[in-house]
This record gives C-alpha cells, structure tokens and sequence, in this order.
C-alpha cells in the first residue's frame, strides 16, 4: 500500500471513528503494513507518570498479550524527554542501548520511536520494532513514524481527554447512585427506629448520617465528642444519645462549661464541695458526677475550660474516682461521658490549650454535627417547626412563610446555626402583622441581604416597577432552583428550561454565587 493511500485510510479513522479503542488499533494496524515493523504500540502517560498501553499490535493484526514485556522503555523514556523521533537500525550494537536489559533480553534489531506531542508536550509515542535482518529500519521510517505521530496526535489527544471526562463522569453517577442508595438506607433504618422527637430537619444526608452514628453508639457506654459549630443543636445530639443508651432510665445531666469561667465553680459544680471550701460555700453540696451515677453527663464547651480543671477530669475518667472540693475522701461514680466542642478543637490543642491526653480519652467516639448552610434542604422543616412552636407560644395565627422569606432562609448563610434560626423565627411571629411570615418580618441581616433588592411597588413609573418585580422573581427563582440541586448549574438550567450559559449569565447579573448553595 503506498504512502499515500495509507495516510489517507488513517485520516479517514480519525474522522470516522469516536471510539479511541477502536481506533488506536486501526491506526496501527496501517503503520505496521506500511512500515514493515513486527510490531507496534501506542503508550500514553498516565496522571503519575507511568506508561499506559492504550494498543499494542502485531503484524498479523492481532494484539500484544503482554505489551509492558515487549518494549525497550529506555527507547521511549529518551523519546519522551527529547520530543524527537529516533531510528536505530541495530539496538544491539548501539552504545546509546548496549545496557538496556529489555534490549538485550528482546533480541530487538530495530526500533523506531516518535513522540505524540500536544503544545509542545510529548503526552506519549508511537514505537515499531522489528526482530529480523530483512525489516532493518532506515531514516525514513523513522520520519514517516514521526509524520503519523503529527497527524493523529491531536484527535488521540482530544479522545484520551473525552473519555476522561466521560470516566469522571460515570464515577461521579456511581457515587451519586451510592449516595441516593445510602439515604435511602438511612431513610429506612430512620423510620424503622424510635422517633427523634427534638431533632427536626432530617431530610438532608448529612444529619441522617448523623442519625445512623447515634443508632450505631448509643447503646454502648464509649465516651462521644460531638464536633459542631456553636448553636448547631449538640445538646440535641447528646440527649437523643441518652434516650436511646441503655442508661436512658437514670439522670442526663447538662453542664455548659462556659457558662462557669471561674474554675473553683466550675469543679464544684462537677466534683461538688463541702461546707466552708471556699467562700460561699456554707453548706455541702454534691457534685454533677455523684448526682448523675448510674446516668449520662454532657459537658458542652469543653474547650473553654482550663489546664488545671482537665487534669482533673482526665484524672476521674481514668480511675472513676473523685473527691469532692475541700475533702479527702474518695468517691467512685460510673457515669457515661458525652462532651462537645467547636471544630477549632485539633487547633487549641496544638496551641497547648487543652491537653492531647485529654481529647483522646473524650473521642471514643465522634460525631460531627454539620453547619445549617451545610444542609439547607433541612431548613424548611426547622422553620416550620419554630413557627408552629412560637405561634402556638404567643397565641398567634400564622399559616407559614410567604415564597420571598422562604427565599431569605434558604439563601441566608446562619452563621448562629439552629439557635440563630429558632431566635429569628420567633421574632418574626412576634412582629408579623398577616397571616404569613414575610421576609420583612425576619432581621435585617436576611432582608436585606446583598444582591436582593425589593421591588419598589410605590415605583410611580409602570415599566421599571415591572423590570424591578422581574428582578425580584428571578433572583428568587434561581435562588431556589440552586438551593434544590445544592448549587449544580447545569441541572439547574435543565429544570429551568433554560441554557447553561444565560442561566450563569443571569448569576452574574444578580451577583449570585454557586459557591452559597453547595
């Protein structure tokens, strides 16, 4: 077959075939027809560096069993790093390869080798071998070697990154599938459990995998460490562990350490103290630790206590044994230890702020709370239920939220959490004068949000009181559509009907940020 004929036969492929597996094949198949070679092999560089063999044929338009065995991967180590083609017309006697084990082990006589280049970047080669005298390779294999090389790079480059991106793809469908999978195991096993009357919101994967965290815990008596941002509902968290323990009967005491800075109390209030220990105390008074026996104690806050006060907590978790503040006598107590913490713990204790021996006899077992912005789906259901609490509280008929406050939830970020939420709701039905929640009922902070403008319906001019109502809808209904697809555009634009590229367009427009909504 000339020259001629073969290139046209592989530019025909390359416009025909999509498929790169199909493809490489044929394309070598055509250059060991026409170049005589034995064999033929195309390798690409993976992500770390290592050869891939994306097709390896034989002369007899068969594949290579075992490619990585039949080359000289110091030939296209040199290739690689050079960018240029190379002919050897005898391997075995080159004194560039004389020491290439693979050379002498293969007997090869000739070899040619052309790099796929792609911006000046060789990505991999193109290699033929030849094993008998009468295919001895000459300069111009080597120049037609490197010519096939030019002319098929750029589509072998373009499907390499197609299926690439159609890998990540099916990886990312697989690991959506197993998610849907997994809420709905969690969904099951939720309803299949005791209800959980406090928590509300759990709609979201992340606080359902919350739930199967308690399920799997709380019957056994491993201390647990609840990791959460502040008013993320961790007291919640440790007296749903309680209810569900096997000690559920005896006492679940609270103790915010906060809330005691000065150290003296706080030790009394946990250790107790007898009469006379210190100023104040005129009579005795038994501690947090004798009062729970038998029970559950959780010490939110654990962080903000000091170095002293952990010693000794450290002390009776070891031994389980206490004295009470101003006396020598020894107590014993068998109690189950929850405590809780901001995320920032790992950092204070790198800064000698709480002791490592401490966190590690708290974190049998530790459950991380997720932030409200992290599981906004959750936010409507939490919602309802403070309204339904608070108009129930203040005698008030409130029906729900109108669709522009539901905006404001969703999109607002709740740094304060559940806490900032149940005291933003619960001023809302205070000062609300409908039957609904509007968004000018809740704090200015949600309101008056950036980027959400009200339109001004006192507006004298009809157009731009209607261009400022379209605005409004908009950033509403985008808002929304974010928020239910946790901030993927594209899937977005398909529930809306719309374009990929105006839907951004319009984002930009409204200063909205995907970022606020995943």
């Amino acid at each position: 077959m000339s020259t001629y004929r073969t290139l046209f036969e592989i530019g025909k492929a390359l416009v025909a075939e999509t498929d790169l597996n199909a493809l490489l094949p044929i394309l070598m198949d055509k250059v060991i027809e026409q170049t005589g070679a034995e064999r033929g092999m195309i390798t690409v560089l993976g992500d770390n560096g290592e050869l891939l063999f994306e097709t390896a044929r034989h002369l007899d338009k068969k594949d290579l069993a075992k490619p990585e065995f039949e080359i000289s991967r110091t030939i296209i180590q040199s290739v690689l790093k050079s960018g240029e083609y190379v002919v050897i017309k005898n391997a075995l006697d080159d004194p560039l390869f004389t020491a290439s084990a693979s050379i002498s082990r293969l007997q090869l006589l000739s070899v040619a080798c052309a790099p796929l280049r792609d911006a000046d970047k060789s990505f991999g080669v193109i290699y033929i071998d030849n094993r008998d005298i009468s295919g001895v390779f000459e300069e111009d294999t080597g120049r037609l070697l490197n010519e096939f090389a030019e002319l098929i790079a750029v589509s072998v480059k373009s499907l390499l990154e197609r299926r690439r991106a159609q890998s990540e793809a099916a990886q990312k469908d697989v690991k959506l599938r197993r998610q849907v999978e997994r809420l709905r195991q969690l969904e099951e096993q939720l309803a299949q459990s005791e209800g959980y009357d406090e928590l509300k919101g759990l709609k979201s994967l992340a606080m359902l995998e919350v739930v199967n965290q308690i399920e799997k815990v709380a019957r056994t008596d491993s201390p647990v460490l609840i990791i959460g941002e502040t008013g993320s509902g961790k007291e919640l968290i440790a007296r749903e562990l309680h209810r569900k323990s096997l000690r559920r009967e005896q006492p679940f005491i609270p103790l915010n350490c906060a809330a005691l800075p000065d150290e003296n109390l706080l030790i009394s209030e946990l250790f107790g103290h007898t009469k006379g220990a210190f100023t104040g105390a005129d009579k005795e008074k038994a501690g947090v630790f004798e009062m729970a026996d038998g029970g559950t104690i959780f010490l939110d806050e654990i962080a903000k206590t000091s170095l002293a006060f952990q010693t000794k907590l450290l002390r009776v978790l070891e031994s389980g044994e206490f004295s009470r503040l101003g006396e020598m006598k020894i107590r014993k107590t068998d109690v189950r230890l929850l405590s809780a913490a901001n995320p920032d713990l790992p950092e204070l204790i790198k800064k000698g702020g709480f002791y490592p021996d401490l966190y590690y006899r708290l974190e049998g077992f530790v459950i991380r709370v997720p932030a409200l912005r992290e599981r906004r789906e959750d936010i409507p259901e939490i919602a309802a239920h403070f309204l339904e609490k608070f108009a129930a509280e203040h005698k008030r008929k409130i029906a729900g939220f109108s669709a522009e406050a539901n905006a404001g939830l969703l999109r607002y970020h709740w740094p304060g959490n559940v806490r900032e939420l149940r005291n933003a709701i619960n001023r809302a039905v205070i000062l609300a004068e409908q039957e609904s929640i509007e968004i000018t009922d809740l704090p200015l902070s949600l309101s008056d949000a950036p980027g959400d403008p009200k339109p001004n319906l006192a507006e004298p001019n009809f157009n731009a009181a209607k261009q400022q109502a379209i605005e409004a809808f908009e950033r509403e209904f985008i808002g929304r559509l974010l928020t239910a697809t946790n901030g993927n555009i594209s899937e977005a634009a398909r529930r809306a009907g719309m374009y990929k590229k105006n839907l951004i367009d319009k984002m930009k427009q409204y200063g909205i940020k995907r970022e606020d909504f995943v």
